[in-house]
């Protein structure tokens, strides 16, 4: 349980208004009213027929701050994907042979039998003897599905608004994939037979498809799932004005990445950066049950980015564009009218996602193969091209043969360029205090010193190169020091901050030495 502002005691009561403080009662509330409101309802929750609830910006907000902060309403491993091995289900550590004494689930000791999140689903599973049943992946499976059915008799406030959550099942019932997760439902309500039906498995099963996020268990970094209520109700852009950042203690944080005005949409973006404008629709399509109209999905150009950018084959001089050609849609260049069907077009775009989602990120050569590769045919921005450059910039500097002191002046300028490449591209397409700036500027500063101190051989050209990594550092460090620096992905945070602390101490030695 979180903490009351005011006095640090155990505090079950929230801001009514925000939901993001909270008090141990009613007096502690009101004591702390002067100081909270001007920060509270920072967001206000509307509806319509085709978006459903959304939140949008109770009054001005500032870039970094806080709209939302959420305790984890579910949490559990992500239902239907297959496992290599076994982990424990209390806390998500390696779990090879021990097991749960009283239902002989997989957990990694005596400890966390009784004092862990297994807790919540152990007297289910040794009642409905699902060991015995079901294999390894379905055992994984299922767990979250019980966690949540756990919360009618734990907690039947959280279990309403989690079960008030979009499902999206009239669009699923016109997917293919929906037999799936109909054959889930009977399985499952089969094995938790008077505890469940298939409508209400059906139900649970949507909502978490549609609603949870992947977070990162605490030590192990094992990948779950949480469900949060209030956040789930968060619209999505590919150009999103706020920014997720996941707690120690599995709670999750929006803020503001630029300056929203009151009564704005406020946005988080549910596909990554570096998606061509099919890939993401798609995904979101498959995922989310709905097609993105967003100002980047509306640009053939996608703000100037040229994500999906393919070099023209005819004239090789432009790229084709999205376009109509009466009522069909093609692509075409610019330059010499050169077209392409859409069918033609997303064959090719998926091929290039295939190549793009099985990039060996700690392989060098490869990854500069690919750049060559395919730096012909695509515009240096496409997405398959800028996501090989943001894991090759990565790796540049960390991995075995590639370790910074033993990167020759070449490797070293390709990983400044690449990274100051990223930058350009990001500043367009997550706008703000994004992390993954953040995190990009963090890397070019580390490769632009080691490349300042072999290249300079002036002084001054030292101490001026010296200044403006240190501005970098600086914003970096503003833009991570959002981050929790005692959570798994908060250990950017802790890096920018001693870097900078390093550089600026280095730089007085050096402004004192003249």
């Amino acid at each position: 349980m979180r903490l009351c502002g005011i006095c640090d005691s155990p505090a079950p009561q929230s801001c009514g208004g925000c939901g993001n403080v909270r008090y141990c009662g009613i007096e502690h509330q009101k004591k702390d009213w002067i100081q909270h409101k001007p920060f509270c309802n920072p967001f206000k929750v509307c509806e319509d027929k085709i978006c459903g609830q959304f939140l949008v910006a109770g009054r001005n907000l500032k870039a970094g701050d806080l709209i939302l902060d959420e305790e984890v309403g579910l949490l559990g491993p992500p239902s239907g994907e297959p496992r290599p091995d076994n982990i424990c289900l209390g806390c998500y550590f390696p779990a090879p042979s021990y097991t749960c004494s009283t239902c002989h689930a997989p957990i990694c000791g005596p400890s966390c039998e009784k004092k862990s999140d297994h807790t919540q689903e152990c007297k289910m599973v040794e009642k409905f003897k699902l060991c015995e049943q079901l294999d390894r992946d379905q055992l994984y499976g299922i767990i979250t599905p019980i966690r949540f059915l756990s919360l009618q008799q734990s907690n039947k406030h959280l279990y309403k608004k989690c079960l008030e959550l979009s499902t999206n099942l009239e669009t699923r019932r016109l997917q293919p994939e929906f037999m799936k997760y109909t054959e889930k439902a009977r399985l499952y309500a089969g094995l938790l037979h008077g505890w469940t039906t298939e409508e209400e498995m059906l139900k649970i099963l949507t909502i978490l498809d549609t609603n949870t996020f992947q977070v990162l268990a605490q030590g192990s970094a094992e990948t779950l799932s949480g469900l949060y209520p209030r956040i789930s109700k968060l619209n999505h852009s590919c150009i999103p004005n706020s920014r997720t950042v996941f707690r120690g203690d599995y709670s999750l944080q929006i803020i503001a990445c630029v300056n929203i005005q009151k009564g704005s949409p406020i946005y988080i973006s549910y596909t990554p950066p570096f998606y061509t404008t099919h890939s993401r629709r798609k995904i979101l399509e498959r995922g989310k049950q709905f097609l993105c109209d967003c100002v980047r999905c509306q640009d053939p150009q996608e703000l100037g980015t040229m994500m999906s950018g393919l070099s023209c084959g005819s004239c090789k001089s432009d790229f084709l564009l999205r376009c109509l050609a009466g009522e069909d849609t093609v692509y075409a260049c610019r330059n010499c009218g050169n077209q392409i069907c859409e069918n033609e077009f997303r064959k090719i775009d998926e091929t290039l996602l295939s190549v793009q989602t099985n990039i060996y990120k700690e392989n060098v050569e490869k990854m500069q193969e690919i750049l060559f590769k395919y730096s012909d045919i695509l515009h240096p921005n496409h997405a398959l091209l800028a996501e090989t450059k943001q894991h090759l910039a990565a790796a540049i500097g960390r991995v075995p043969g590639y370790r910074y002191e033993q990167l020759d002046l070449d490797t070293l300028r390709l990983k400044v360029d690449i990274s100051t490449d990223l930058l350009d591209i990001l500043s367009i397409l997550e706008p703000g205090i994004s992390k993954s700036r953040g995190i990009t500027l963090l890397d070019l500063t580390e490769a632009k010193s080691r490349l300042l101190r072999r290249e300079c051989s002036s002084e001054n050209d030292l101490r001026i190169g010296f200044k403006q990594i240190e501005q970098m550092l600086e914003e970096s460090n503003t833009i991570l020091s959002y981050e929790d620096e005692g959570a798994i992905e908060g250990n950017v945070a802790k890096l920018a901050r001693t870097q900078l602390e390093t550089i600026r101490l280095f730089n007085k030695a050096l402004n004192g030495s003249r």
